[in-house]
């Protein structure tokens, strides 16, 4: 039976299903997940509520909504949760160290098909980072005119485009600049995969034993 106590996952932990969200690898990220938390004794989505970065306060969704990775956004936030048995959704509007939402990320980057499945399960377009940008902002200082539009017409709560103060543009480099800076990094990726896919299968076997 899952344990009421919220889990803490280690550096490695975090870091590797940060990872795999990173690089949509959807379907390793869900084992990932879902060996830790037999490991634990938690619930999945526990889990994923934990794999935050100390540093940066990057989660999943962050991950996810910087590189428009669509599998990993279905998976972590599916829109068709009116079932009873759907476990609790993450919270979609949980700000990094500098206020960023996953929306902020998604906007910035031009990732359109990110940023209407996170309005459409729920993200605020409205909330400002602690440079006091909304979403709206991010994309136009990004030049995603596309993004910008869709906001406007459809997200709500919205504040006059390019608004804020003039504080600068706070972001964290390492995960900006999404896949663009990925197809750089192919070989690196193939091997990170491996590793954490490795780890993986390790934490099964010492569960289940040979």
């Amino acid at each position: 039976m899952p344990s009421a106590i919220f889990p803490t996952l280690s550096a490695e932990e975090i870091d590797d299903l940060l990872y795999l969200a990173r690089i949509n690898a959807a379907h390793d990220l869900t084992a990932g997940i879902e060996a830790i938390a037999k490991c634990q004794q938690a619930a999945p989505s526990d889990i994923k509520s934990a794999t935050i970065d100390p540093k940066t306060g990057n989660s999943l969704l962050h991950m996810a909504s910087a590189n428009g990775c669509m599998d990993v956004l279905h998976s972590l936030v599916p829109l068709n949760t009116s079932s009873s048995s759907a476990t609790p959704a993450l919270n979609i509007n949980l700000p990094n160290s500098s206020g960023n939402t996953p929306l902020h990320w998604a906007a910035l980057n031009g990732h359109l098909e990110a940023v209407k499945h996170l309005v459409n399960a729920g993200a605020d377009p409205a909330i400002k980072n602690r440079a006091g940008h909304d979403a709206v902002y991010e994309a136009e200082s990004g030049e995603r005119e596309m993004i910008a539009a869709w906001l406007f017409s459809d997200g709500t709560g919205l504040q006059t485009g390019m608004e804020g103060s003039e504080v600068e543009h706070q972001e964290d480099e390492e995960v900006i600049g999404g896949k663009e800076g990925q197809d750089n990094e192919e070989e690196q990726n193939e091997d990170r995969v491996k590793d954490a896919q490795d780890r993986v299968a390790g934490m099964e076997l010492e569960q289940y034993g040979p």
